[in-house]
């Protein structure tokens, strides 16, 4: 199958929100460099270290209180979690980011069907 025809198939699927996808960044030569070091630190590769970056400043909205009380209850548990600031990387850390994502997608679900 040629490159062509897997980005069109990548193009029309339905994509999901954990979906990886790939774009062009440009940076100053002096933020890359900070970001590498960082990385190489963190023993990270340079995307994980911008995923993680950019996760620590614009963290996932939590849902409003008519929400699903099992999300509610997911959110609860990754703030208890992120309040004593795990490390990025750690099982704390990826703990707290998965409860949000279950969390995010039980109230994306609600509001698909009608419930809010």
């Amino acid at each position: 199958m040629s490159i062509s025809l897997r980005t069109n198939i990548v193009h029309h699927a339905i994509m999901k929100d954990e979906a990886l996808v790939q774009f062009k960044l440009l940076l100053p030569a002096a933020l890359k460099k900070r970001l590498e070091t960082h990385a190489s630190l963190n023993r990270r590769s340079l995307s994980q270290e911008i995923v993680v970056a950019l996760e620590e400043k614009h963290p996932a909205a939590e849902p409003d209180a008519k929400s699903d009380p099992a999300a509610r209850m997911l959110f609860w548990l990754a703030k208890r979690i992120r309040r004593r600031n795990p490390k990025p990387g750690t099982a704390r850390y990826k703990q707290a980011a998965l409860y949000e994502r279950i969390a995010n997608d039980i109230a994306d679900r609600m509001n698909d069907i009608g419930i809010e």
